[in-house]
């Protein structure tokens, strides 16, 4: 399965297996799993049961004559120590606030009571974390994972956004993943499938030859096992969704989904880039960020009362376990156009949390968002501050060549917000009528100022030009999507548009430009973007680190151009399948490129020694 292709037409017939003879899909599943602790379990005792069969031997039946002969034995025991460290766990709690003993009782109380409905056994913490969403996490703790502990996770924008009727729904959803056979089974799978990666990675950084051995097994066991255990999770994500229907209803769950889907849409695109604006003004990132994230999630959950058309767009993926909206609406029986509770319900923050608590995890994320945006923000308030120059610079020419005119126009769009770029953009474009991405803005203008039939001529232009520009194409599309009646003739026309931009960002770039060490700077990315990068990257359990660079524009205006640098989780069966799979999944604002960590040129090295802190870090 050397292909991505290959792996997609796999799982499309597990899927349909898995549908049409589910326990014969689970058995097959079983046994491959089995297979590779048949694997582990053969490592040691090739290893360190023939040493303590060698020792025996020569201490009971045939003392050694020669010191020499300790040799293999001292080997032999130095392997079996790297398996048997491989597969021994010891894991910390998940990221965020574990509830201590006293707080948040109404809380404590609720998720204990779904528990007991759900038939959940016991449950070792609760963890408040930063994000949108919600989690049943496995913590795995001995030889081979066979110890787990679990802990459920609620973000604490969840908590200001749903209603508690609608968190009693996700609660149960995330208990479905704990309870019964289904859970055991795949908390099994996940727990194998984190030894064989930690057993690899354990050989790999041994230096034994022994780990290439590992490697030809592991070339053919790997990616069979990734798609076989895929498709289980997803059906996982089904499994627990009836879970909620069944203690909290269909509507609840189905309600939860789409608040959820809104708020993720509204912070993407509203709150995190307003909070990225004020880089225009201030050179350090602002405080209490995520008090201005609660209240604005408070306000947001009243200001839709059913599901729109635009959120049931998203088409189901080939590395996302979960199933998209429009399908689990589906599997839930409710109709994809979702009615919300228009009554002003309190949050279940505010009804389960408590104000005191709610606030001091606010104030403690606020600070570890500004303590770990403080590098980037400052180098794109920098880049900002060049950018202005660089206008002040433009606007003292008496001429301009074509791709400076370009160049000026996104720059007075950029920064003069009173000014009218569209004039600029038109003259530009007539001298330059190949520079894809003034193309792509000027399309993107003209949909905001509600010219949709030019700004999708602008935009199928650019993508003709250069397929780099289909990611700020699909962004704008989706803009304008989202303000268009359904069943216009522009709304069919930029939907259409819209597929066409899909597959194409959904493609890995080729083509990407050459890049010197020299020409890379931290990556602008806003928090939302890292947050969906470090999303894709999680779905990799080969990933142990990931770090992101930004090539140096040759003009203010120009595609970014970005470069991800993996760090591989020890051995893989092959590497440059890995990054191409890599690449098909990631969402980047521009064009990109993907190394890996082990490579020889000069870059990588050059990387490697500069590299700080990873964007991603997988969590062990």
């Amino acid at each position: 399965m050397r292909t991505e292709q290959a792996r997609r037409r796999l799982v499309q017939r597990l899927e349909q297996e898995a549908q049409q003879a589910p326990a014969r899909y689970r058995l097959k599943l079983a046994l491959l799993a089995l297979l590779g602790y048949a694997v582990m379990g053969l490592a040691l005792t090739m290893t360190l049961g023939v040493a303590a069969l060698l020792l025996l031997y020569l201490l009971i039946v045939r003392p050694p004559a020669e010191p020499n002969i300790a040799i293999p034995i001292l080997l032999l025991g130095a392997i079996g120590i790297v398996v048997l460290r491989a597969l021994w766990f010891r894991f910390g709690i998940p990221d965020g606030h574990l509830l201590q003993p006293g707080e948040a009782p109404a809380l404590r109380g609720e998720v204990e009571r779904i528990g007991r409905e759900v038939g959940a056994g016991r449950l070792h913490g609760i963890v408040i974390n930063a994000e949108l969403n919600a989690a049943a996490a496995y913590v795995p703790n001995g030889i081979g994972g066979w110890g787990q502990r679990q802990y459920l996770v609620l973000g604490l924008p969840l908590l200001q956004v749903l209603d508690r009727r609608e968190l009693a729904a996700v609660i149960a959803h995330e208990f479905g993943h704990f309870h019964g056979g289904h859970g055991r089974f795949a908390g099994w799978i996940y727990r194998l499938r984190s030894s064989w990666y930690r057993l690899l990675h354990g050989m790999a950084g041994s230096g034994l030859s022994a780990g290439h051995l590992f490697g030809l097994f592991f070339r053919w066991y790997a990616p069979y096992f990734d798609a076989y255990s895929f498709v289980l999770a997803r059906r996982h994500e089904y499994a627990a969704d009836a879970v909620a229907a069944k203690v909290a209803k269909a509507d609840a769950m189905a309600a939860a989904l789409v608040r959820l889907g809104l708020a993720a849409d509204w912070m993407e695109r509203s709150f995190w880039p307003q909070v990225r604006e004020s880089a225009h003004a201030q050179a350090y990132p602002p405080v209490q960020v995520y008090g201005r994230l609660g209240a604005g999630l408070r306000e947001h959950r009243h200001s839709q009362l059913h599901a729109p058309g635009w959120l049931l767009l998203a088409e189901p993926g080939w590395d996302d376990t979960h199933p998209t909206l429009k399908q689990r609406l589906a599997a839930l029986n409710v109709p994809a156009q979702v009615r919300l509770n228009a009554e002003p319900r309190t949050s279940a923050a505010e009804s389960l949390l408590g104000s005191e608590l709610a606030e001091r995890l606010e104030q403690r994320f606020s600070g570890e968002w500004r303590e770990a945006a403080d590098a980037d923000w400052r180098a794109h308030h920098q880049r900002l501050a060049g950018e202005r120059q660089r206008l002040q610079e433009l606007d003292s020419r008496a001429a301009r060549a074509p791709a400076e005119a370009v160049e000026y126009a996104g720059l007075v769009e950029d920064h003069r917000p009173t000014a009218d770029a569209l004039p600029l953009y038109r003259q530009a474009l007539e001298q330059l009528p190949s520079h894809a991405l003034g193309q792509c803005r000027l399309g993107a203008l003209l949909l905001k100022r509600g010219q949709p039939e030019e700004g999708i001529q602008r935009l199928q232009r650019a993508l003709d030009l250069d397929s780099a520009v289909a990611e700020p194409a699909l962004r704008s599309l989706d803009d304008y999507l989202r303000t268009t009646a359904e069943a216009s003739a522009a709304f069919e026309a930029a939907l259409a548009l819209r597929a066409r931009c899909a597959a194409l960002a959904r493609e890995p770039q080729a083509d990407a430009p050459a890049i010197e060490a020299d020409e890379l700077l931290p990556h602008d990315l806003e928090p939302g973007q890292v947050q969906a990068l470090t999303r894709t990257l999680g779905g990799y359990e080969k990933i142990a680190r990931a770090w992101v660079f930004r090539k140096q524009a040759a003009g203010m205006s120009a595609l970014p151009h970005y470069l991800l640098l993996v760090d591989w989780a020890g051995s893989v069966a092959s590497e440059s399948a890995g990054l191409e799979r890599l690449a098909g999944q990631l969402r980047l604002p521009g064009s990109f490129s993907v190394l890996s960590a082990t490579g020889g040129s000069d870059l990588v090295r050059h990387l490697k020694r500069q590299a700080g802190d990873p964007v991603y870090r997988r969590r062990r």
